[in-house]
């Protein structure tokens, strides 16, 4: 039987919301998560860290595996079963998109399934299709697959944009995790009107600033999302101080990263030196925060074949 012994996949991690954008917008980072597949017939979909250990995740929620069986069984294609290895940047449940990197690394391994047997693979736009309908939202899962900073469109569309050079961002992760589930139930199900147009006028500010580089469009943006920040940083720890002295530093704003509890501040390097950037991180470090430095990714992710 034709098959790959070994694959390996890099599947960026992302921020999602971007402030205004609630299940809209996404950028993918320069961080991320690496699998490494061993194909094999005995094989029991099973998942190890870095360090050889196994981790504890059901078969039910392994994401790589549901996602990987759901395109081969639509496929019509047995699976062919595997073990991977998993080393990621970024701990789950932080809110960096590790649900929509697992389920994006299960599809492209799919999809190199369906070439060793001379199916057709999946093109783009189903494989979204897909993605957006296991993830129940495409702010993290598009960015996940194809890089770059993405707002997304109704039928599974989206707009793909490129961030100005000197754009980048501090990533910081929190020591305690928080699920989607239980930081959406924070949220209200209905909201003022007024509160709607406010979030639409912050999303143009977004496309305001790639377009003409109004920075300060996009500050007043940062600071004025009405539909989901207010309703879960009263749980993020120091969410309110780290925005002030990120706005003191130079940058262009901060916001609760995805569901939380992680933060992204985004910041253009030639408006903030590196002083202001170790003095953000240490007083975030007061509040229990790991601070990363990163880039955009715009490759998305990708397959490496051994």
């Amino acid at each position: 039987m034709l098959s790959p012994s070994s694959l390996q996949i890099r599947v960026p991690a992302t921020t999602a919301n971007l402030g205004p954008g609630f299940d809209i917008l996404g950028i993918a980072l320069s961080l991320g998560t690496d699998i490494t597949f061993q194909f094999q017939q005995d094989a029991d979909y099973g998942l190890s860290g870095a360090d050889g250990k196994s981790l504890p995740i059901p078969l039910e929620k392994n994401l790589i595996a549901r996602s990987y069986q759901k395109v081969l069984e639509q496929s019509s294609v047995k699976a062919l079963p595997w073990t991977a290895s998993v080393r990621s940047d970024l701990l789950p449940g932080r809110g960096f998109g590790s649900s929509a990197m697992a389920l994006v690394a299960g599809i492209l391994a799919a999809n190199e399934r369906l070439n060793q047997l001379g199916k057709n693979a999946w093109p783009l736009e189903r494989q979204i299709a897909l993605l957006s309908e296991m993830e129940g939202h495409p702010d993290n899962v598009i960015p996940a697959r194809v890089g770059g900073w993405i707002c997304s469109l109704p039928d599974g569309k989206y707009l793909r944009r490129t961030l100005p050079d000197s754009f980048s961002m501090i990533i910081l992760v929190p020591e305690k995790q928080m699920s989607t589930k239980e930081s959406r139930g924070h949220l209200p199900d209905n909201y003022p009107l007024k509160n709607c147009v406010s979030n639409m006028r912050g999303l143009a500010a977004w496309f305001d600033y790639i377009d003409n580089r109004n920075k300060e469009s996009l500050k007043t943006a940062l600071r004025n999302d009405l539909l989901h920040e207010p309703y879960r940083t009263h749980a993020v720890e120091g969410f309110k101080e780290i925005r002030e002295i990120s706005l003191d530093s130079g940058c262009l704003g901060s916001c609760l990263s995805g569901s939380g509890p992680g933060i992204a501040i985004f910041y253009e390097k030639e408006d903030v030196s590196k002083e202001p950037l170790e003095r953000i991180i240490s007083r975030a470090s007061s509040f229990g925060y790991t601070g990363r430095l990163c880039e955009v990714d715009y490759n998305g992710a990708v397959t490496i074949r051994n």
